[in-house]
């Protein structure tokens, strides 16, 4: 080992050097003309793999060692799992990783090593997770440059951590613009003392908190960090050595700055992450499932049938959290990053809510009953029982748990009247719903917010409304009618060139919104419908349908446009305009919708276009 410090009486070991032959090193090809997978990847995947087979395989080796109530950080074992190729497996893979956690399709991969080594050794396992997270947000927020220094750190041995936990003496950063000061102290600092990339959150005042990245081993920062070991007397894990720092006096550089302000806290990434931890304690679950099964056939308990079924129920809680952790790698492929849509946001941050929640509550469960089964002998060392309750105890200690409950539980109410989330059919059906939109979805849609769709203030949303005017062929309507009007914006905009409008929607809410918004203009109606079960009378030269049609099944959508042209006399327009990406809550896609207008012989289309999300259909009554 190299970059020695003295901590007190012993030598502490800060770097973990990777042997050469085994430093990772992959750049995959696309994919082929044909649509699949290059030898490259093919390779990149099997590095993987590989990766996750030998880190369990140290992962055993780990945990079949007999408990000596280790207080000291494992270093050595830091060590072994840098020669493995952990350090750089979670970087992206143009940066020489695998992408575990930083790519697509690594999440899951990510999620199994994190729980292998939690189940050896949870301060390993707590090192590993914030070592993960580090290079994440390095990748996410870095740099080119910084996440290529990040790289080589990485592969020359230096451990990541996440320190954000605050004290009563807040950290913060002062001056700039090139070079800053801290003041203050951070609390839990997991390898306080062997961490030499720590991402340190610090408040700039008037902008936010700021990421930063010092270089622990710099002349300054290390000649002004003082480590407080007296702040770290826990229950367990004492090993991962999460000292208080108190950085006064320490300095960084505006290279040393990771992001904006503000960065650390953004969503999905923040609250998503929590999945990593749920993974090592997911891993401790299942090694106390197998030690328990391990000790009933070692001791000849078998045959006894009260043991027995409390394995059964031990083998239970061990599934479960295996399909939490597979299940959070599924959402986190559409849901961990900062490009996911708001419905796969919301997704992830509730499914990282019940994720962490339910497996400390099978970890709960799994403690009571494998101490109730190998009884008062399994609390002493050197039993390895001894050791995963005292530290599983301590690290299912994670922040705002009444808070993420009751997130789950305002999100349940939501998804009350939606058909792919709603919780009278499961929490995360893949495929789209069947039936159309009942009135009350929007009800409650419009309960939560005045202006749920950010029509008011939305640059895209204006720009489509102004593209939306623009076609019309005609400069003035003698009757229009609007199917779903919502608060009234685009109603406003679309008056003036009409003698007489006539605006529908199923929210009484957004209906005074909209009414009250268009008060003053005479020649605008309103009236609350449910197209097409219900339709209004009269014949109508322009027809807006937009933002509206895919809420309906098919049924719907081809009995409303029957109903529609009935109304319209030959030469009158129909404008549609959509978003067309697939909503898992909408019955169709705006293309759908679309197509389906553009296939029936009562229109035919005279303008088409396409912009960034929507599409937008001019058509003119046959005669």
């Amino acid at each position: 080992m190299s970059d020695l410090q003295q901590n007190g009486s012993s030598t502490v070991a800060t770097t973990f050097p990777l042997r050469e032959a085994q430093t990772i090193q992959v750049r995959p090809r696309v994919n082929d003309a044909n649509g699949h997978a290059s030898k490259s990847t093919g390779k990149l995947q099997q590095k993987a793999t590989d990766l996750l087979a030998a880190a369990q395989q140290f992962a055993d080796e780990v945990a079949a060692r007999p408990n000596g109530g280790e207080v000291a950080a494992p270093l050595a074992d830091l060590q072994s799992m840098a020669e493995l190729g952990l350090l750089v497996a979670p970087l992206p893979l143009a940066y020489g990783g695998l992408g575990l956690g930083t790519e697509a399709g690594g999440h899951l991969i990510l999620l199994r090593i994190l729980a292998a080594i939690g189940g050896a050794d949870l301060v390993l396992g707590r090192l590993y997770e914030g070592h993960a997270n580090g290079l994440i947000l390095v990748a996410t927020f870095g740099t080119p440059q910084q996440i290529a220094t990040a790289a080589q750190d990485a592969r020359n041995g230096l451990l990541f951590g996440v320190w954000n936990t605050g004290a009563k003496e807040l950290l913060r950063l002062e001056g700039g613009p090139s070079d800053y000061i801290f003041r203050g102290v951070k609390n839990f600092a997991s390898g306080a003392m062997f961490v030499k990339r720590p991402i340190v959150t610090a408040e700039r005042e008037g902008l936010g908190w700021q990421m930063t990245i010092p270089r622990m081993e710099s002349t300054k920062v290390a000649g002004s960090v003082q480590f407080d070991p007296g702040f770290w007397h826990p229950l367990g894990m004492e090993g991962s050595e999460s000292y208080g720092v108190t950085f006064t006096g320490a300095t960084v550089t505006t290279n040393d700055l990771i992001g904006k302000p503000g960065d650390f806290y953004r969503e999905p990434l923040f609250r998503g992450g929590a999945i990593r931890f749920a993974a090592v304690h997911a891993g401790a679950v299942l090694r106390l499932h197998r030690m328990f099964a391990e000790w009933l056939e070692a001791g000849g308990r078998g045959g006894d049938p009260y043991q027995v079924a409390r394995l059964g129920e031990v083998a239970l809680g061990a599934q479960e959290a295996v399909l939490w952790i597979e299940r959070a790698a599924a959402i986190a492929e559409d849901g961990l990053s900062l490009d996911a849509d708001k419905l796969n946001c919301e997704r992830m941050l509730e499914c990282a809510n019940m994720t962490r929640l339910a497996i400390e509550r099978v970890a709960t469960a799994m403690m009571q009953r494998v101490v109730a089964g190998v009884g008062a002998h399994g609390l002493l060392r050197p039993s390895r029982f001894e050791r995963i309750v005292r530290d599983l105890t301590m690290y299912l200690r994670q922040p705002a748990p009444d808070q993420a409950l009751a997130d789950v539980g305002r999100a349940s109410l939501r998804k009350t009247n939606l058909r792919s989330d709603g919780a009278g059919n499961g929490m995360w059906r893949g495929h789209r719903t069947e039936g159309s939109l009942p009135p009350a979805y929007f009800r409650q849609i419009y309960e939560r917010s005045r202006d749920p769709w950010g029509f008011e203030t939305s640059e895209y949303e204006a720009g489509k409304y102004a593209v939306t005017l623009e076609s019309l062929p005609r400069e003035r309507y003698e009757t229009a009618l609007e199917i779903g009007c919502s608060i009234g914006v685009l109603t406003k905009r679309l008056a003036p060139r009409c003698n007489s409008l006539l605006s529908l929607d199923v929210s009484e809410r957004a209906l005074a919104a909209a009414r009250e918004r268009c008060k003053g203009l005479s020649q605008v109606r309103f009236a609350r419908m449910q197209v097409p079960h219900e339709m209004p009378e009269g014949l109508f030269d322009l027809i807006v349908v937009s933002e509206v049609a895919y809420y309906w099944q098919r049924e719907d959508l081809e009995r409303a446009a029957s109903l529609l042209a009935e109304r319209q006399a030959a030469g009158s327009h129909l404008v549609l305009v959509h978003f067309t990406a697939p909503v898992p809550d909408y019955p169709l896609t705006g293309d759908e919708v679309h197509d389906a207008w553009l296939a029936r012989s009562e229109w035919v289309g005279v303008r088409q276009e396409r912009r960034a999300g929507y599409r937008l259909d001019v058509l003119e009554r046959r005669s």
